[in-house]
C-alpha cells in the first residue's frame, strides 16, 4: 500500500520567499523614486500621485512581510472569536465606508472637470476597497469561518 505524504504548498518554498523579498526591494526603490519625483515637482497633482504611490508601496511591504512571517515564523489565522468583540465597531465602520462610497459616487456624478473626476475616481476606488475589506471581515465573523495562512 502506498502512503501519501502531504504536499508542501509552493508558498513554503525558498524560491517563493525569495520572490517576495525581491519584490520588497522593488517597493523600496518605488518609495525612493516617488519621493524624489515629488520633491522635483511643484505640481500638486504630481506630488499627490507620488505620495499615493509611496504610501501604497509602504503598505505593500507590510503585507509582503506579513506573508513571509506567516509562512516562516507563525501561521496566520483570523477567527470569528477574534472579531466578535469588535462587532459593533466593525458594523459602524462598514456603514461609514458605505456612506463614503455613496458620497464619492454622488460627487463624481456632479463633477465635470477632468482633474476633479480623476481624483474622485481614485477616492471612490479606495473607499469601495475599504468597504469590501470590512465586509470580508464581517463575513468571517457571521459565517463563523476561520481563515488560515499555513
Amino acid at each position: 500500500m502506498e502512503v501519501k505524504t502531504a504536499k508542501r504548498p509552493l508558498e513554503m518554498s525558498e524560491d517563493f520567499i525569495n520572490t517576495i523579498k525581491e519584490w520588497m526591494k522593488l517597493e523600496d526603490e518605488t518609495v525612493r523614486n516617488s519621493e524624489e519625483l515629488a520633491a522635483k515637482s511643484e505640481n500638486p497633482i504630481v506630488r499627490m500621485i507620488m505620495q499615493m504611490i509611496r504610501m501604497d508601496s509602504e503598505k505593500h511591504k507590510l503585507m509582503q512581510q506579513l506573508l513571509i512571517d506567516g509562512l516562516t515564523k507563525k501561521n496566520l489565522s483570523l477567527t470569528p472569536d477574534e472579531l466578535a468583540p469588535l462587532s459593533k465597531e466593525l458594523q459602524r465602520h462598514i456603514e461609514a465606508e458605505g456612506k463614503s462610497v455613496d458620497l464619492a459616487s454622488k460627487a463624481l456624478e456632479q463633477s465635470e472637470l477632468f482633474v476633479t473626476r480623476y481624483i474622485l475616481t481614485l477616492l471612490l476606488a479606495d473607499e469601495a476597497k475599504h468597504h469590501r475589506l470590512l465586509g470580508d471581515l464581517n463575513e468571517v465573523m457571521l459565517k463563523r469561518a476561520t481563515i488560515f495562512v499555513t
